[in-house]
């Protein structure tokens, strides 16, 4: 399985192989950038299947995370899974990236709360944050929260924030920070067919288009 994660703060691709030992984590590339998921996802899925001697048109599936997040990195993530299941005639899969930044933070800092305030990068003043529970199934709907709006929360004292490690207006709270991976993407998508979902775009709010101005006569 291809898993890839272009939503957040950087851009990352990993391959779980068929057969390789229990327990061992996919091989996998990981890439910092903000704006850049277009020009570096592709070659970055060409080293992969290098390194690992796996065959693209072999692969069983793929999965992808599928937002919220930066507009430009979840298209490019998306199309290149649509296109590559297409062309090789496999299943895709959607991982919603709330839930691979929680599990990212789990896998290097351990079990997670009961209620967890997971923050992601919206690119503007408001953020997009939901509440996971430990199972990361939503205690509530996800939303778009100001920096003060998180503080509040997290001052109450009964949920454990997760947050982008890009967010430094965050970085007074304590909580743990991590960078969403595909090797989260890769696990959940194999071992979390609950979290499994269509591989569409999710935003919580539309993208910022200007308008043409009208042409002088």
């Amino acid at each position: 399985m291809l898993a890839i994660e272009t939503s957040g703060s950087a851009c990352s691709v990993a391959m779980r192989v068929s057969g390789a030992a229990a327990g061992q984590p996919p091989a996998h590339e990981i890439m910092p950038t903000s704006h850049g998921h277009a020009t570096a996802l592709a070659p970055m899925i060409a080293r992969l299947a290098k390194a690992t001697g796996v065959e693209l048109k072999s692969l069983k599936a793929i999965a992808v995370s599928c937002g919220p997040g930066g507009f430009t990195g979840i298209r490019v993530g998306l199309a290149t899974a649509r296109a590559m299941a297409l062309a090789i005639g496999c299943p895709i899969v959607g991982i919603g990236s709330f839930q691979a930044l929680a599990a990212t933070a789990a896998r290097s800092g351990g079990k997670l709360a009961a209620r967890n305030l997971v923050v992601l990068d919206s690119r503007r003043a408001e953020l997009f944050a939901i509440e996971l529970g430990p199972d990361l199934q939503p205690l509530s709907p996800p939303a778009l929260l100001t920096a003060d709006e998180i503080a509040a929360r997290c001052r109450i004292g009964d949920v454990a924030l997760i947050a982008d490690a890009e967010l430094t207006q965050l970085s007074p709270l304590s909580g743990h920070s991590a960078i969403a991976d595909a090797i989260a993407v890769a696990e959940l998508a194999a071992t979390r067919p609950d979290l499994h979902q269509p591989a569409e775009p999710i935003y919580l709010r539309p993208p910022d288009i200007s308008q043409p101005k009208p042409r002088k006569p």
